[in-house]
């Protein structure tokens, strides 16, 4: 295969991403752009199409476009050492970002359960805990006497109290 065999559109296919994608890329410094040659057309080459991999790879394992530019110029130093420490990182940050939807999906769960609990003549617990909760949390479904009074109790994750 020539070492310049792809135009812009057939780079995109082979690395499964849009035009757009390689030109933001290219953009952000993260690949290269080839000079144009005859008829006004950019020629990339296979390590383009493995670096594009590379790229939405990296993405897809939740290393924001920074950190793919990181771990790319790490890459070129082979510093073993430090994209170790920035893979450990996002791992840390995933397993966070896990807790606090494991806390969410709780949360939803114990206000499904007051709602099956609730009586059918009072408004619902679910949402009613959306509407008036600002700080984005999921709270314990409000009485109609701590609404007015704008009392507010917290429930427990995994709590279910009807």
């Amino acid at each position: 295969m020539p070492t310049h065999a792809f135009t812009i559109r057939k780079l995109a296919d082979a690395a499964g991403v849009g035009v757009e994608a390689v030109r933001y890329y290219q953009g952000r410094g993260l690949l290269p752009e080839p000079p144009r040659v005859a008829g006004g057309f950019r020629e990339y080459s296979a390590d383009d199409v493995q670096r594009l991999r590379f790229i939405k790879r990296a993405q897809e394992l939740g290393f924001a476009l920074d950190d793919v530019a990181e771990l790319l110029s790490l890459s070129a130093e082979r510093d073993q050492v430090r994209v170790r420490e920035l893979t450990w990182r996002r791992a840390a940050e995933i397993r966070e970002r896990i807790s606090r939807l494991d806390a969410m999906a709780s949360a939803l769960e114990n206000l499904a359960d007051c709602c099956a609990c609730a009586p059918k003549s009072q408004s619902c617990p679910i949402i009613a805990a959306l509407a008036t909760d600002p700080a984005g949390e999921l709270s314990e479904p409000q009485e109609p006497h701590q609404k007015a009074h704008g009392a507010k109790r917290r429930r427990q994750p995994g709590a279910v109290a009807c």
